[in-house]
């Protein structure tokens, strides 16, 4: 019981955190959502890694960290622009297949074959992008709102290379992994900012504040998430965790009143579907 509420309750959390971080993104630009939440994430994750005093497992984590850190870096602007930039309830089960993505490398990284299962959910996950994908090119795109696709697709594959990457620099230590990612990760971050700030000029006044509990949130879900694969069966906390887009698209419809055409409907269920395959198998 305990691991199936940890599981949710991190779906629930980063469900919310999307959701904000795609509103915030439309107000102040994804790489200044981004510089954030990791900022405040990072202060967050110390915490626990001071007061566990987890041992240091050597410096071996920082070959994976590296990757993990460089691609997390650009996933995370990729995936808060994908977000902010097209309807919300479409995007984030496209996105959800980075989830995905891992899972099946790693059947494939042990010699194995993809299951039957997990063969159709990748069917149903390229179908449903497929139908999304047509109908903003026939229709919306022309105004503007659909670049979030390509984006989106970006993001799946560098989010894809971090989630292989940072298990491989946590294979000993789950929170020395995401801080050797983080280090990497959020001095590039700090950079692209300062750069668009010269270009650009700074962010609205009061961005930190209120982007700042994103950050927490985020980092909140993730603990939770470690925490139940730790006492729990890891295969039943991927599955739970992967709902997390269920609770964005909620937020999406309740809060902004999105209002979907029935094949972006149909395309994100079947995209969301396939994923929820792909982990399960």
């Amino acid at each position: 019981m305990l691991p199936f509420a940890l599981s949710l309750g991190a779906s629930v959390l980063w469900g919310v955190a999307d959701f904000q971080a795609a509103v915030r993104a439309r107000q102040v630009g994804p790489l200044a959502v981004a510089v954030i939440v990791q900022v405040t994430g990072t202060v967050v994750l110390l915490v626990p890694l001071v007061v566990l005093r987890d041992p240091f497992p050597g410096w071996q984590i920082w070959i994976p960290g590296v990757v993990a850190g460089v691609a997390g870096a650009a996933g995370h602007v990729t995936f808060y622009a994908a977000l902010s930039r097209g309807p919300i309830g479409v995007i984030a089960p496209i996105l959800a297949m980075s989830s995905a993505g891992p899972a099946l490398f790693a059947v494939i990284a042990n010699g194995e074959r993809p299951s039957l299962l997990q063969v159709a959910g990748l069917a149903l996950a390229i179908l449903g992008v497929a139908l999304v994908s047509r109908h903003a090119t026939e229709g919306d795109a022309k105004h503007g709102k659909y670049g979030a696709i390509p984006l989106a697709l970006l993001a799946i594959g560098v989010g894809t290379v971090m989630y292989i990457a940072l298990d491989a620099a946590s294979d000993q230590s789950g929170l020395w992994g995401v801080t050797a990612q983080r280090s990497i990760s959020l001095p590039i971050l700090l950079i692209a900012l300062v750069i668009s700030i010269r270009r650009s000029g700074p962010p609205v006044a009061g961005s930190f504040r209120a982007i700042a509990p994103i950050g927490v949130i985020d980092t909140a879900a993730l603990l939770l998430f470690a925490y139940a694969t730790s006492v729990g069966d890891l295969s039943l906390a991927v599955v739970l965790a992967s709902l997390y887009p269920v609770v964005t698209v909620v937020l999406a419809r309740i809060r902004l009143g999105e209002q979907l055409a029935q094949i972006q409907r149909l395309g994100a269920v079947l995209a969301f579907a396939g994923v929820l395959a792909i982990v399960a198998g």
